[in-house]
């Protein structure tokens, strides 16, 4: 059973600064962890009355196992991309993983 990470990112003080890091630096990083199946990231959008969601964007990494996850963190791939969290994330950082079960 496949096996996701969510990582949810905190509404940064400068977005566009947070959105040319992430791409430019971030992202490059992260997808060198090994035994990724996918990644999806998605920007939250203000719901139908227009408030503003608690994240400002989402990554969903998706991996073969738990197993396969907690390796392929601890990975030197995996730790430089925890690591670099830290350098543009001020809006702070939640984190949700499990398992991925069938669609409804």
């Amino acid at each position: 059973m496949t096996y996701r990470l969510h990582v949810m990112y905190g509404h940064p003080s400068d977005p566009a600064a947070f959105d040319a890091y992430y791409e430019g630096t971030h992202a490059p990083i992260a997808t060198q962890i090994p035994d990724l199946l996918s990644v999806e990231i998605m920007k939250a959008a203000p719901d139908p009355e227009g408030n503003q969601p608690p994240y400002y964007l989402i990554a969903a990494l998706t991996f073969p196992s738990a197993e396969a996850m907690a390796a392929a963190l601890g990975s030197p791939a995996g730790q430089a991309a925890l690591a670099d969290v830290a350098n543009f994330a001020d809006g702070g950082v939640t984190t949700v993983s499990g398992p991925v079960v069938k669609p409804l």
